[in-house]
């Protein structure tokens, strides 16, 4: 079995770096033999990759996935291998570490679990398939010329760590003409693009060959928050807009709106830096509205890691629901590093915070939830957002979605977020957009709480004689 699909290793394009699906047609001795599809997206800090390839020889039918996540150095974290065929099933995981890794799962009839020592950093090498620990040793490797690079890597199937070494032999306009071999395995021949990230060909001992199909799917286009009519990327390029903005530290005026059926519940007019007084029914909002930027005693949080559960908060603001994805295995990862450093609750919140605003690149186009958003590193205000309570909550911070106008020479639609910091504080704001914690700008006018989008946009609110003090 091993043998046979060895052979799936195949050309890979990976360089956007962005979500994307690639297919392939594998070839052997110039007839079709199956197909493959690669996935390639950012992950946080680093990248994941999932491979499926599936072929037919004699009869006989088999199916290979492989997943990767890597981090910002393409070294893995997590990995796991899936092989089915008539010789049997194969399952393996393998999680990495500073001394090596832990591996797991069934080969045959056997299952078992062990470690694996090493002194250096370990990468991942599969002999079934290749895909995802080729891309990820080619990122790493030295393209100049007749640069030759060695990798420590682990073998899931063997279970043991070998060898494996890329030399560069030639080179033709941009790209370089590699070749690949596994001490006491296999060996390859490839042409990589290192600048693009693009692997034009690669060859297996034996004969073996994959090409890219001339189909090429379209990544999926973004989507606008419908109805809104955000900040732009341009706004918050200008730093005088940005700094007029921040230093907004009162705002008074008038404002009125309808309120539709059921969102009632949500309406979150008034509350420890705003005051709103005027007449609230089942159907409208009208009077006059007061914002002061004012601090929550953010020193009064508790230490952190907390030594004794959060109380006097709703439960469902600890808890994953639809857009916030607070269970997903990487979300939790990445949301422990940030946090690790803190020494209290709010400046775990405050990490946080900070991560989504330095990380996540500000796209008015793209709306999507906190796992979209994880991958692509791009979102607009709501998507920054989202993330943020989705790492809130996976580090046990309790986080909920704020929605509202951002009143900055006229009002826009934005989301911004508050933590829970204990029943001494209360819960604090946290802007990922603007990049403000705490005292945010008097600009933040809010008018919704919860995950769902706004039931009124910024067009459909009438602000009027709008006062601001800075």
């Amino acid at each position: 079995m091993r043998e046979k699909i060895a052979y799936f290793v195949i050309l890979l394009i990976a360089a956007t770096l962005s979500a994307t699906e690639f297919n392939y047609v594998l070839t052997k001795g110039g007839d079709s033999y199956g197909s493959c599809k690669v996935d390639v997206a950012r992950r946080g800090g680093g990248y994941f990759i999932k491979a499926n390839a599936k072929a037919e020889e004699g009869g006989a039918a088999r199916t290979v996935d492989e997943q990767i996540t890597l981090d910002g150095d393409w070294l893995p974290t997590d990995y796991s291998l899936s092989v089915s065929s008539p010789e049997g099933d194969t399952r393996i995981t393998a999680k990495f570490g500073e001394e090596g890794a832990t591996i797991e799962g069934k080969l045959g009839m056997g299952e078992f679990q062990t470690a694996v020592e090493s002194a250096v950093p370990l990468s991942v090498w599969s002999e079934n398939i290749g895909l995802a620990s080729l891309l990820a040793l080619l990122e790493r490797a030295d393209f100049s010329a007749g640069g030759k690079s060695e990798f420590a890597v682990l073998l899931p199937n063997k279970v043991k760590t070998a060898t494996v070494t890329l030399s560069v032999t030639g080179q033709e306009d941009a790209a370089a003409e590699i070749h690949g071999e596994l001490d006491g395995g296999w060996a390859f021949d490839a042409t990589y693009d290192p600048k693009n990230g693009v692997l034009s060909e690669l060859t297996v001992a034996g004969g073996f060959k994959a090409v890219l199909s001339k189909e090429k799917k379209a990544e999926a286009a973004p989507q606008k928050a419908a109805g809104g009519h955000p900040l732009t990327k341009m706004m918050l390029s200008d730093k005088d807009f940005v700094e007029r903005t921040r230093k907004t530290k009162k705002l008074e005026g008038s404002l009125a709106m309808n309120i539709p059926e059921g969102a009632f519940e949500r309406l979150y007019l008034n509350h420890f830096s705003q005051e709103f007084a005027g007449e609230i029914s089942k159907d409208k909002a009208v009077g006059s509205i007061e914002v002061k930027m004012i601090g929550h005693k953010v020193t009064n949080a508790p230490d952190w890691p907390l030594y004794y559960p959060l109380e006097g908060f709703d439960e469902e603001y600890a808890l994953p629901e639809r857009d916030i994805d607070s269970d997903d295995p990487a979300i939790i990862e990445r949301a422990k590093k940030i946090v690790r450093p803190a020494k209290t609750l709010w400046d775990a919140a405050r990490g946080i915070n900070l991560w989504v605003y330095r990380n996540v690149e500000y796209d008015e186009q793209r709306s999507a939830g906190a796992k979209e958003t994880f991958i692509t590193l791009k979102g607009d205000s709501r998507s920054k957002a989202l993330l943020s309570v989705a790492l809130c909550r996976a580090a046990g911070i309790p986080a909920r979605i704020v929605s509202g106008v951002l009143w900055a020479d006229g009002a826009t639609d934005h989301t911004w977020v508050e933590v829970y910091l204990g029943e001494k504080v209360g819960w604090g704001p946290i802007d990922p957009t603007l990049g403000e914690a705490d005292k945010i700008d008097a600009a933040h006018i809010s008018l919704w709480l919860g995950t769902q989008a706004p039931p009124v946009f910024a067009k459909d609110v009438i602000l009027q004689d709008v006062v601001v003090e800075d």
